[in-house]
Formats: structure tokens, sequence, C-alpha cells
């Protein structure tokens, strides 16, 4: 079986308790679609869990793009002189990445060992941006957010890298008219779905709020299209 969910945040438990859930078993396979860290306290645990099983297979999202693009010299001594060499565009990622949510992530990584955290940044800079998955009978491209700047006889490779990290669809929005897109980023409740999966025509959007209050951790069986909650 083909599986998907999105926008962990940080809560292991539930998504430990979601693969007991669904049986996860090593003849399935789990695309998780971005932001598995930050805000909650367990992102780089669940990283970590992701790591050792070879039929897990993560997708960038914007928090794990931020982090990439500052755990490189988050890793480094910090001296005098290392602080005075950062760029301003170094210093805005930092800050974006902190009023994001990213404190607990910093602190679960100075936590662990130089080894582990270069672990951790290698498998943040080998997701990739999109999958696309045929099972049940359809065909499904799988991403973090909403497809921005969509046109339908544009290459999913020519799209650029905020297309697929910050796009947020409408409720009217259409595309392909052969294939689904399935995304998380924007919580279903701010699209008037409450806290569970939300299907329109050409699209489906996973993301339940996981971290939020009232919120869950949805996940989609693509053949069956059968749906799951914790």
């Amino acid at each position: 079986m083909y599986y998907v969910m999105s926008d962990l945040h940080g809560c292991f438990d539930k998504y430990k308790e979601m693969l007991s859930l669904i049986d996860f078993a090593p003849r399935d396979t789990l695309y998780v679609l971005g932001d598995v860290i930050d805000r909650g306290p367990d992102g780089i645990k669940i990283l970590q869990d992701m790591m050792l099983r070879p039929n897990v297979f993560p997708l960038l999202g914007n928090h794990e793009f931020t982090a990439a693009v500052c755990l490189p010299w988050l890793m480094e001594e910090v001296t005098n002189q290392s602080l005075d060499a950062l760029e301003e565009t170094q210093i805005a990622a930092l800050s974006e990445w902190i009023v994001n949510g990213g404190g607990v992530t910093i602190q679960s990584l100075k936590g662990l060992i130089q080894e582990e955290r270069e672990d951790v940044l290698e498998y943040l800079r080998e997701m990739e941006l999109f999958a696309c998955v045929k099972a049940g009978g359809r065909d499904f491209v799988l991403l973090h957010s909403g497809l921005g700047h969509f046109s339908p006889d544009k290459a999913l490779e020519d799209y650029e890298l905020e297309d697929f990290l910050f796009g947020r669809p409408e409720l009217d929005t259409a595309y392909y008219p052969d294939k689904i897109l399935v995304f998380g980023h924007t919580p279903t409740r701010i699209l008037g779905g409450g806290d569970k999966i939300l299907r329109r025509e050409t699209w489906i959007d996973i993301d339940c709020g996981c971290f939020f209050a009232g919120g869950r951790l949805g996940c989609l069986c693509l053949d069956t299209m059968e749906e799951f909650y914790v």
C-alpha cells in the first residue's frame, strides 16, 4: 500500500501511533510530504526514525528547507569571528526559522553528536521536491504545498523551488485533469475543511493541523483512498 502524511511538526507520538494504526509494514510505502520538524519537540527524533526506514520517502517542506540553509554554519564552532562573518541573509534565515518554531529543533540538534547532525543535514539535502505515484488506478503528484504559478502545460521540473514549498490553493483551484495533487502546508481548517483531509476534484490537502490545539494527524492510503486519523 502507498500512504501519505504531512506536517508532523515534531509530534513523534502521533507519528508512531499512526504507523501502528495503518499497520505499516516493510512491503508498504510511506511518503511524508514535508514539515516534519519545528513547533513540536521531537522533529529530529521523527527524522532519525524515518532515516532508518528504506520504505519511507521524505519530500522537502519549507521548514526542512530553512533548516538546511541554516544548519551548515550553525554546526560550526561559534566564535566572535564566525559571528562577524555571518551575512545578513543568514541572520534573516535564522530569525525566520526561530520565529516559525525552529527553536525546539535547534535545541534537539544541540543534543546530537556532530556525526548525527551531519547525517540529518545530508538527509535534508537529499529530499526531493515532488514524487509521481500510480496507485489504485489513479495518478498522483505528491508535494509539500499546492503548486504555485500552475500551468497544465508546464513540466514539474520547470517550477521554482518556492512553487513547491509555499503554494496555497483556493477552494476552486483546479490542477491537472488526469492526476491528483496531494499536499499539506495549508491546514485544512483554514480552507473550511475542519481538521480532516480535504478533497477537491483535482487536489487533496492532508494537513489536518497535527500540532495545533484540536488538530489531528491525517494519513491517506492512495490505493484505497481510506483516511486514518490520530
